[in-house]
């Protein structure tokens, strides 16, 4: 090779030459692969070919040379000559502005490196036995012949997209009027099933006559007569089935070469996408939050569009950097979301903020930010939801202020339990024993009026007495410490019966029953929530009638309990306390479990009015609910619903 390179005689006949001459030799010192290998000698042709500039390739490593690395596939056909010592010879199209070149190889391998010849192909011809054209049609042959010079047929039928190559048909004004499809590739078949001779040879818009509508045609006519790409999307029917094609339209020669890639199933995909995409804004709306994904090395954050119309924007209105969301943020807001989001980007920990912003409108509302910090690609991102909060933060506020209020009643409420205890018991008991000496010691020297002072005195007193004893008991139905478990109803009822027994027997009442269920509850409540029920029923009879008390049982579904009732379990138990007695108006259904309400005076009937105030109580410490129904004259019947055991 020395002398190759030494020999001036030699080396004038080899830069004159129309070959493009190179000789590499590998680089030890570096590689043994072959784009480190260095160009020993280049003449003027591969100069011309290969060099970006009037500089020369010569002593230059090739993977320096962007020209040379064009011809892709070259490279391994190097690498494989390089490890085989073998010759090898092929052909090689290059595209050089619209013109393509159609380059033939030679590379040879040498002791110290591959020699190889680059020279324009000739013009390939189809032969005889391949065309399928009648001999005796010069002009569809030499048509063929033409474009058997642009396309290797075994290429372009392993290509994965549909390449077919189109003339121009001009009518008289020279305008163009249709496209012949002078070749179309294989691939055709996958979509159509139909073989490339059956369309070869029509004209574009006769084999699709939608073309002329859809625009196609027209943005082939733009490629052919501008000479510029044209790149396009449309969706084709075959077969009454949808087909998405994208296209590019490139002039070559005298006609355009069309390559189309069938992308149905992205588009369907991308479709998918949309729609789920739109769902999901969609939810958001509804939900009141957005979402957003930052790239923690940049400002630039990408929200959803809810997002601004929750600070108040238009979607893409706000600018949506990092510093300028900041200026929404509450003044005394600022430094803890800068810190949380510092710490966040830094550990790359998550983070749970709630905090405060102005709207554009000057509104104030309190936003949660969560967000999650993932890798990818070697960047770090963050991805989270933004929520409006202030609902909520203004329901658990007002909660808050109840919850106060209410520990303050209950405060006072225990302060009354204590007075109601023990400073007006201890002189209501005072009362009653001096009533008690007074009427022992000197009833017989009071006049008859004074005893009927006296008596009235008593009457008043034992009244108090058992008004601060139904209040103590209201008052503490929900500080029971004693645990709900099984509770038989038939045992409550015996035990409620055996405490009225007497009053029973002396008026001469009839209780029936049904056989009653077992429920979860507080025995002795329950012994008082019948006690008081049958009670009521006792005081209030009709003159004249006998008492008679009937209590109904059975279990009912779900849909069947009242709509104001809570749901607390598939099955509930109806408990119907019934009576005959004087009954009450309709009006007093709701009130008469108010508490102090009374519907007859004090001289006609006995009680303080808490005891049916006692029973709902009761009930709906139990999770349930009772209700009442009278008619005057006519009796009255109490209707208990409680969550069923099973």
């Amino acid at each position: 090779m020395t002398n190759i390179t030494t020999n001036n005689f030699f080396k004038n006949i080899v830069d004159g030459s129309n070959e493009a001459l190179v000789f590499v030799s590998p680089n030890a010192e570096i590689s043994n692969e072959i784009n480190q290998y260095v160009i020993v000698y280049a003449n003027k042709k591969a100069e011309s070919l290969f060099a970006n500039t009037q500089e020369s390739i010569q002593n230059r490593v090739i993977k320096e040379l962007p020209k040379f690395l064009e011809f892709g596939e070259l490279l391994n056909h190097l690498n494989s000559i390089i490890k085989s010592k073998k010759h090898e010879a092929f052909n090689f199209v290059q595209k050089v502005g619209h013109k393509n070149l159609n380059m033939h190889f030679k590379i040879e391998s040498h002791d110290s490196g591959l020699l190889i010849s680059i020279t324009e192909a000739k013009v390939y011809y189809v032969v005889d036995k391949e065309s399928n054209l009648p001999e005796d049609d010069l002009k569809a042959r030499l048509n063929e012949l033409e474009i058997s010079n642009l396309f290797s047929y075994r290429v372009l039928d392993s290509y994965d997209s549909i390449v077919s190559y189109l003339r121009p048909i001009f009518d008289d004004n020279h305008v163009i009027s249709d496209f012949r499809i002078d070749y179309i590739n294989n691939r055709m078949d996958d979509i159509t099933n139909e073989e490339p001779e059956f369309i070869i040879g029509k004209t574009f818009c006769e084999y699709y006559p939608k073309n002329l509508e859809n625009g196609v045609f027209e943005i082939l006519k733009e490629c052919f007569y501008s000479g510029e790409n044209q790149d396009y999307v449309k969706e084709f029917f075959f077969d009454e089935k949808s087909y998405w094609l994208s296209n590019r339209a490139v002039k070559m020669n005298d006609g355009i070469i069309l390559f189309s890639k069938d992308v149905t199933r992205e588009k369907k995909n991308e479709e998918q996408l949309f729609i789920q995409n739109r769902l999901l804004l969609e939810a958001e709306h509804v939900a009141n939050i957005g979402s957003f994904r930052w790239s923690l090395g940049k400002e630039e954050i990408k929200y959803s569009e809810n997002v601004y119309r929750m600070f108040g924007f238009e979607p893409k209105e706000l600018d949506s950097k990092y510093d300028r969301i900041l200026t929404f943020v509450h003044p005394n807001d600022i430094e803890k979301v800068k810190n949380n989001f510092h710490k966040s980007r830094i550990d790359k920990t998550k983070t749970d903020l709630v905090f405060r912003i102005y709207t554009k409108s000057n509104d104030l509302k309190y936003m949660n930010t969560i967000g999650e910090c993932y890798k990818k690609g070697g960047n770090w991102y963050m991805v989270g939801v933004i929520r409006d909060v202030t609902k909520q933060i203004e329901a658990e506020s007002k909660l808050q202020s109840k919850n106060a209020e209410l520990k303050r009643t209950n405060s006072d409420l225990e302060a009354f339990n204590r007075v109601a205890s023990h400073d007006l018991q201890e002189p209501l008991r005072k009362i009653q024993m001096f009533v008690s000496r007074l009427n022992e010691e000197e009833k017989d020297t009071m006049s008859l009026k004074s005893q009927g002072y006296l008596e009235k005195v008593k009457s008043s007193s034992n009244r108090m007495r058992n008004l601060i004893n139904n209040l103590l008991s209201y008052s503490k139905v929900d500080e029971v410490e004693e645990q709900p478990k099984r509770i038989d109803l038939n045992d409550v009822l015996i035990s409620a019966l055996d405490d009225l027994g007497e009053r029973i027997d002396d008026i001469g009442a009839e209780v029936a029953s049904d056989a009653l269920p077992v429920v979860n509850g507080v025995q002795f409540q329950l012994e008082q929530l019948f006690a008081n029920l049958i009670g009521n029923s006792l005081k209030y009879v009709k003159k004249e009638t006998r008492a008679k008390i009937q209590i109904k049982s059975k279990i009912i579904s779900r849909n069947e309990i009242p709509t104001e009732l809570l749901s607390f379990g598939d099955s509930y138990v109806k408990l119907q306390f019934i009576d005959n007695g004087i009954g009450f108006e309709k009006k007093y259904e709701e009130k008469i479990f108010e508490i102090f309400q009374r519907l007859h005076g004090k001289n006609e009937f006995s009680g303080t009015g808490l005891g049916l105030s006692i029973c709902k109580k009761i009930v709906q410490s139990h999770n349930g609910i009772i209700q009442a129904k009278g008619e005057l004259d006519k009796g009255a019947e109490f209707t208990i619903y409680l969550p069923a055991l099973l």
